[in-house]
C-alpha cells in the first residue's frame, strides 16, 4: 500500500442497507484511558460521517488473528480523520501498536440476544443457549444494557430453574482457566455482607497443616471495608499466575491469592460489574458466581459460610436457608461435597475494620497473642473443624479439637509463615508490626451501658469515608464489641486513617451515621 493513499481505505463500497458486509480501515491511536468492562473506539466525526456511524454503534474490530466487538463515541479533537482511538484495555490485551491498521466491520446483533429475550418471557435455556451468552459476553458481544436485562431476569426466583442455574455456573466455569489440584482439594467461602470476619486467613494454613491441599483464591472489596484479597495484600503478594499458584500450593499445601490476577471464570466479572452498578445481586446469582470459580479451581470439598444479619448481605433465616438450597443443587451436580454453615450474628466478627486492623487480628489470632480476638478465632475453628471433618482427614466430631490443637501448638502459623515466603512476604513479621493509618480519633463514652447491636451498613459507610480499601491502614477498630459493657470514659472504637483529613470527615459525620446501640 502507497503511503500516500488515503484513509479509511475500503474494501468494498459502503451499502447503507447491508452495512455488515463491508470492512473498512483506520491507523490506531492509543488512548490511556481504561473503559472497564465496556470497550470503546474513538472514532472522528469526518469519518464517522462518510462511513455513517453513529453514536452506540457497535463494530467488530479485527488485528492480526484477533477479533473483538466495540462500541463508538465520536470525537472531533481527540483523534484526527483516518485515525481510531483505541482504549488502553484493549491495547494492552492485543498488543496494538500506535499507528497500527485495523480492520472494522458494522457488527451484527449478538446472537445470543434471542436467548435473552426467550429468558425474559420466562422460558427456559439450554445448555447450547446459555454457553453462547456467555460467549458473548467475555467477546464483549454484549453492552451492558443488554446484560442487565438477563441479570434482571434472576431476581424471578421461580424464572430459573436447578438445571439452568447449572448449565449457567458450568458455562461461566468453562469457558475461563480451569485447574486441577489433588483428589482432594478443599475450599472455604462465605457469602460476605458481613465486616471483619476475616476467618480464611486463619483456616487456610489451619487446614494446610494437616496436608490438605487448599488453594484459596478471594476477591477484593466490592462494597465492603475489605475483601480477603485487600487484607492478605498488607503482609504478602497476591497477584499470582496460574503456573506460580501451582508452585506455591506444591511447596504449602496453600495458597492466599487474588482470583482477579487469573482468568477464572471471566465471565462473572462482568456480572459483578452490572449488579455493583446496580447495588443489588439476585441470590441465584450470587451462588452461580461463587461456584463457578470452586469448579474452575477443581474443588472437590467446600464449606460455605451464610453469616445472617439484619444489616448485612443476608437479612435473615429464610433468604439464607434458601441460598443453601441453592447451593447444595449446584454442588451436587458438581460432586463437589459441601456444608452450609449458616450463622447469625448481631455484629461483626474481630475487632478491626479494614485491610491492615484485619490482618493484625488474623495473625494475633494464628500467633496466639493475648489480645487476639476470641469471636474470630472460634468462627476460624469452627470452619476449619468442619472442613476437616468433610474431607474425612479428621473423624468426625473431632474436627474442632484438631483445628485449636493446629492453633495453639503453632503447627498453623508455621505453614502460614511458608505460605508468606513463597508469595513474597516476611514469615517473620509480628501482629503489632503491620502498620495502621497515622492519624486516629478515639470515640470515648459519655455514659455506662452494654453494647447491644452494631449497625453493619452504617460502620462500612464510615470505613469508606476513612478510604477503605485502597488506604490500607485505613479503618475502625471496635475497642467495645456486642455484648462487652462499659464505663464513662471508656474507649468505645477508634477511627483511623492514612489521610488526616478522612479522619476529620469521618469524626464530623459520626452523629448521623450511629454505630453502637
Amino acid at each position: 500500500m502507497a503511503e500516500d493513499e488515503s484513509y479509511p481505505l475500503f474494501i468494498d463500497k459502503i451499502d447503507s442497507k447491508n452495512k455488515s458486509s463491508h470492512d473498512f480501515f483506520l491507523k490506531a491511536k492509543l488512548i490511556d484511558i481504561s473503559a472497564g468492562k465496556s470497550w470503546t473506539v474513538i472514532v472522528n466525526n469526518e469519518d464517522a460521517k462518510r462511513m455513517g456511524i453513529l453514536v452506540g454503534d457497535e463494530l467488530n474490530l479485527s488485528w492480526k488473528n484477533k477479533e473483538t466487538e466495540v462500541g463508538v463515541d465520536l470525537s472531533s479533537e481527540m483523534v484526527l480523520p483516518t485515525e481510531v482511538g483505541i482504549v488502553k484495555d484493549i491495547w494492552e490485551k492485543y498488543r496494538i501498536k500506535d499507528g497500527d491498521l485495523i480492520r472494522f466491520t458494522f457488527a451484527n446483533r449478538a446472537p445470543s440476544l434471542q436467548a435473552i429475550y426467550k429468558k425474559l418471557f420466562g422460558q427456559k435455556l439450554t445448555y447450547a443457549e446459555m454457553l453462547s451468552i456467555i460467549n458473548d459476553i467475555i467477546n464483549h458481544r454484549l453492552n451492558d444494557i443488554e446484560l442487565a436485562f438477563f441479570i434482571a431476569s434472576a431476581f424471578d426466583e421461580n424464572n430459573f430453574s436447578d438445571e439452568e442455574l447449572y448449565f449457567l455456573t458450568k458455562a461461566i466455569a468453562q469457558t475461563g482457566d480451569m485447574m486441577k489440584f489433588d483428589k482432594i482439594t478443599a475450599d472455604k467461602h462465605s457469602t460476605g455482607g458481613l465486616p471483619g470476619n476475616r476467618v480464611t486467613p486463619i483456616i487456610v494454613p489451619i487446614v494446610a497443616s494437616f496436608g490438605i491441599c487448599i488453594p484459596k483464591t478471594s476477591s477484593r472489596s466490592i462494597t465492603s471495608a475489605a475483601g480477603t484479597a485487600d487484607a492478605v495484600e498488607t503482609i504478602m503478594g497476591v497477584k499470582f499466575g496460574t503456573e506460580e499458584i501451582k508452585e506455591i500450593v506444591k511447596k504449602n499445601k496453600g495458597c492466599l491469592v487474588w482470583g482477579g490476577a487469573l482468568k477464572l471464570a471471566p465471565a462473572d466479572d462482568y456480572f459483578i460489574h452490572i449488579t455493583h452498578n446496580l447495588g443489588i445481586e439476585p441470590y441465584s446469582k450470587l451462588v452461580v458466581s461463587v461456584m463457578s470459580k470452586k469448579v474452575a479451581m477443581g474443588v472437590s470439598h467446600l464449606v460455605i459460610d451464610i453469616p445472617v444479619a439484619k444489616t448485612a448481605k443476608i437479612p435473615d433465616m429464610e433468604t439464607a436457608l434458601k441460598i443453601k438450597n441453592i447451593f447444595e443443587k449446584i454442588a451436587k451436580e458438581f460432586k463437589i461435597k459441601t456444608e452450609v454453615v449458616i450463622s447469625e450474628t448481631h455484629g461483626p466478627v474481630g475487632k478491626g475494620i479494614g485491610p491492615a486492623l484485619e490482618m493484625r487480628d488474623v495473625l494475633r489470632v494464628l500467633q496466639q497473642k493475648e489480645n487476639r480476638p476470641m469471636d474470630l478465632e472460634n468462627k476460624a475453628i469452627k470452619l476449619s473443624g468442619a472442613l476437616l471433618e468433610l474431607t474425612g482427614k479428621i473423624s468426625q466430631g473431632k474436627g474442632e479439637e484438631r483445628a485449636r490443637e493446629s492453633l495453639i501448638s503453632g503447627s498453623a502459623w508455621k505453614k502460614m509463615m511458608g505460605i508468606m515466603d513463597s508469595q513474597g512476604g516476611n514469615p517473620t513479621i509480628d501482629s503489632e508490626s503491620i502498620n495502621i493509618g497515622e492519624y486516629k480519633y478515639e470515640v470515648i463514652a459519655e455514659n455506662s451501658g452494654t453494647i447491644k447491636f452494631i449497625n453493619n451498613h452504617n460502620l462500612v459507610e464510615i470505613c469508606r469515608i476513612l478510604g477503605t480499601p485502597d488506604l490500607k491502614g485505613s479503618g475502625v477498630y471496635l475497642n467495645k464489641s456486642v455484648g462487652e459493657s462499659y464505663v464513662k470514659g471508656d474507649i468505645l472504637f477508634t477511627l483511623y486513617s492514612d489521610s488526616e483529613q478522612r479522619v476529620l470527615s469521618a469524626k464530623d459525620i459520626l452523629g448521623q451515621l450511629s454505630i453502637y446501640r
